[in-house]
């Protein structure tokens, strides 16, 4: 089992030690943790009448909740050094507190509209095909060439300009996208 040390509570390490044939004056106790990270940390502690006492700080900043690894008690007496407890740990949160949101949507009151366009068919034999003068597109598109500096004279180098001029009166007049091709015949003599 990991040894617990926290990030948000000071707490104190704690146990016994015998020493035989040795005095304790002048001993030194130290806790050495060592994370998986690369972080090594240093606690200095005293014993006293063969208590052992380690005061461990708040890790927040140091290390993080989850982080791992070893660490080891040492203690040096009369220039003797002992290392007589080791353990793994885990960094945890004294304190925690965590919050699980589940979101409930509410049913929306605003209105859902939708409409069903009927189908080709169906138009054609609500609308039928009436015969549409042709000669009408023909010389708006010249006229709107004419604004746009299209010419006869320039036409093959303008011709990008004309492409997209077409691509736009067709979307925004689509009555007349049946009719594109005899539109077209013949649009160039319009030019000036």
């Amino acid at each position: 089992m990991s040894y617990k040390i926290y990030t948000d509570k000071n707490e104190n390490f704690e146990c016994e030690v015998s020493v035989k044939n040795a005095s304790l004056k002048g001993s030194i106790t130290r806790l050495i943790v060592e994370a998986k990270n690369g972080i090594t940390l240093v606690f200095n502690g005293k014993l006293d009448d063969g208590k052992c006492i380690i005061p461990i700080k708040r890790l927040k900043g140091l290390l993080d909740e989850n982080d791992q690894g070893n660490m080891h008690l040492e203690v040096i007496v009369e220039d003797t050094y002992f290392r007589p407890w080791e353990s793994d740990f885990i960094v945890e949160e004294h304190t925690s507190v965590k919050v699980i949101v589940n979101e409930q949507k509410q049913p929306s009151n605003k209105p859902i509209v939708e409409i069903k366009s009927p189908s080709i068919k169906l138009q054609e034999k609500i609308k039928p095909k009436t015969k549409r003068n042709v000669l009408v597109p023909k010389k708006e598109i010249a006229t709107i060439c004419e604004i746009f500096g299209i010419r006869k004279n320039n036409f093959n180098k303008k011709q990008r300009d004309f492409v997209q001029i077409l691509k736009e009166y067709f979307k925004n007049n689509p009555e007349y996208n049946n009719d594109i091709r005899p539109i077209l015949i013949g649009l160039r003599d319009l030019l000036r």
